[in-house]
């Protein structure tokens, strides 16, 4: 899940050359602003099939919080399991 969040993000802001990583601090290291944040939103409710709400975004500081807020809503990486297949 980690590797595809980390994707998401490198997609949108690929023209900001910022190395991600999951401690990256959106705002203060990638210096992602709301444009970016509503992207980011929308690209992962596609890749993970769900529907992501402002609120639960508003206290995403880190690249690991959306990762963890993934994790709490029971979200696993399938891609990895059907791999392993």
């Amino acid at each position: 899940m980690e590797d595809r969040v980390l994707f998401t993000l490198n997609h949108i802001l690929q023209k900001k050359k910022r190395k991600i990583t999951l401690e990256s601090r959106l705002r203060e290291d990638l210096f992602v602003d709301s444009l970016d944040i509503s992207m980011i939103i929308g690209d992962l409710e596609d890749e993970f099939e769900i529907t992501i709400t402002d609120d639960e975004f508003a206290n995403v500081v880190t690249v690991n919080d959306i990762v963890e807020i993934l994790k709490a809503r029971g979200l696993s990486d399938y891609r990895s399991i059907i791999n392993s297949v």
